[in-house]
C-alpha cells in the first residue's frame, strides 16, 4: 500500500501504501542473510494477504526488512474488516485486537539506543524528508509509553535494515545497518508509519513484470502479489520510496528481478526519495487535523454510511460522536459539539496483560488504543492513547 499509491488495505481496512511486502532493497537481505543456512520461510496471513516468514528468537516473525510480531499475523485469512462500523466491539482476547495501527496525532516517537554519529546523521535526513514533505512529525521520547526504539545492528552494510510495521507500544524496534543511508532509513520508517511495499499491489503487472526466473531459489515469495487491497491512490508508483530495487533478490547483480513493462528494462528512482504519490499517500493516512471550527470536532464531517469504503485516515459521525479509521478499527476521537481535551485519555490506565481476570467497565491500553470491557465481556475501541 503505499505511501505513492497508498493502499487501502480494503478488506482490512488497511493501508498497504503502495508499500507491499517484500523487501527494501537486494543488499538489504543479502547482506543480513546466510543463504546456505537460511530457515524454511512459512505462510502467514497479514490481515487476509499472504506473507512469507521466518521465525525469530523472541517468538516474532521475519519477512526480508520488515519484523512482525506474533500476534500480527495469522494462520489463515482474518476476513475482510471492511464494513467494520464505528464504536464497534471486538473479541474478549485483545490480541486479536488489530494487527497495525497509526501514531497518534501523526507523531512518530522515538528512542534511540544506540547510533554510531554517520548514522544519528542519516536518520535526521530520513525524518527530515518526512517531516517537510508530509504531515508526519517526529519526536524524541521523554516518558511516552509508545514509542519506536531505533537501534544499530551488527550488519556493515549500507542497504540493510528491519522495522516493525505501524505503532507498536513499546515494543516497536527500527535496526539499520552501520552504514545505512538516509534513503534507506526513509523506507524503515514507512515500515514504522504501518505502511507495506509497493510491488505486490493488485495492479502492478500493469506497471511491472516479474522475472522469477532471475529470483534466487526460496525468495519468490517476497514478490507475493496481494489480490484484495483498495487503492487510495489511483497509479501504481515505480518511483516510491517503498518500491523494491529491480535487482531485488536477483540470481546475480546483472539479471533484473522487475522490470519496467514500458521499456522491459530495469528502472530508475526507487528507494531514493518520498516521491510525490508517497507523499499523497501518507497525507490521506495522516491527514492535517486542523478543524475549521474548533468548538466543535464534528464541523464538516459527514456522517457514517454502511456499506460505503473508507480509506485509513477518513473521519465519520456516528451517534453523536466523530471517528477515525485506523488501519483496522476506528477510533473515537471525541463527542461532537465539543473541542477534544488536550489530555491523554490514557493516562494512569494499565496496559492489558492477557494474564489478568478483567470485570466490565475495566479500562485497558493495548497497542497504544484505550479499551473498555462491557457487560458482554467484549472490548470496546475507546480511540488511540494521545486524542
Amino acid at each position: 500500500m503505499k505511501t505513492s499509491n497508498l493502499f487501502l488495505y480494503a478488506k482490512l481496512a488497511l493501508v498497504c501504501l503502495g508499500l507491499f511486502i517484500s523487501s527494501c532493497s537486494s543488499e538489504s537481505f543479502e547482506e543480513a542473510t546466510d543463504e546456505n543456512n537460511q530457515p524454511q520461510a512459512v505462510k502467514k496471513y497479514f490481515g487476509d494477504t499472504p506473507v512469507f516468514v521466518t521465525a525469530d528468537a523472541n517468538g516474532g516473525w521475519i519477512s526480508d526488512d520488515m519484523h512482525f510480531e506474533k500476534d500480527q499475523l495469522s494462520d489463515t485469512p482474518r476476513g475482510s474488516l471492511l464494513n467494520i462500523v464505528p464504536n464497534a466491539e471486538i473479541e474478549s482476547k485483545l490480541s486479536l485486537a488489530s494487527f497495525a495501527n497509526k501514531w497518534s496525532n501523526n507523531t512518530v516517537v522515538y528512542r534511540i539506543s544506540n547510533l554510531n554519529n554517520n548514522l544519528r546523521s542519516e536518520l535526521q535526513k530520513a525524518m527530515s524528508e518526512w517531516s517537510t514533505k508530509t504531515n508526519v512529525r517526529f519526536k524524541e521520547r521523554t516518558n511516552e509509553s509508545t514509542y519506536v526504539t531505533i537501534s544499530e545492528s551488527t550488519d556493515v552494510c549500507s542497504g540493510c535494515g528491519r522495522a516493525t510495521i505501524g505503532s507498536r507500544g513499546s515494543s516497536g524496534t527500527l535496526l539499520l545497518g552501520r552504514n545505512a543511508g538516509s534513503s534507506l532509513i526513509a523506507h524503515e520508517i514507512g515500515h514504522t508509519l504501518g505502511f507495506l511495499h509497493e510491488q505486490t499491489r493488485p495492479d502492478r503487472d500493469d506497471y511491472v513484470r516479474i522475472v522469477f526466473s532471475n529470483i534466487k531459489p526460496g525468495f519468490e515469495g517476497n514478490f507475493t502479489k496481494s489480490s484484495s487491497a483498495l487503492l487510495t491512490t489511483k497509479q501504481f508508483d515505480i518511483k516510491s520510496i517503498m518500491m523494491y530495487h529491480p535487482y531485488a533478490f536477483g540470481i546475480d547483480r546483472s539479471k533484473p528481478t522487475i522490470v519496467d513493462v514500458r521499456t522491459n528494462q530495469p528502472y530508475t528512482g526507487a528507494q531514493e526519495t518520498i516521491s510525490p504519490l508517497d507523499i499523497e499517500g501518507t497525507n490521506s493516512v495522516y491527514p492535517s487535523s486542523t478543524n475549521p471550527n474548533p468548538d466543535n470536532i464534528c464541523e464538516g464531517v459527514a456522517d457514517y454510511v454502511s456499506g460505503q469504503r473508507y480509506n485509513v485516515g477518513d473521519r465519520v459521525i456516528y451517534n453523536g460522536y466523530l471517528y477515525e479509521l485506523d488501519f483496522s478499527a476506528w477510533n473515537r476521537i471525541g463527542k461532537c459539539g465539543t473541542t477534544v481535551q488536550p489530555v491523554d485519555k490514557c493516562a494512569g490506565v494499565a496496559d492489558y496483560n492477557r494474564n489478568t481476570t478483567y470485570k466490565p467497565g475495566d479500562k485497558v491500553v493495548y497497542n497504544n488504543t484505550l479499551y473498555t470491557l462491557t457487560d458482554a465481556n467484549r472490548w470496546k475501541n475507546e480511540g488511540a492513547c494521545g486524542s
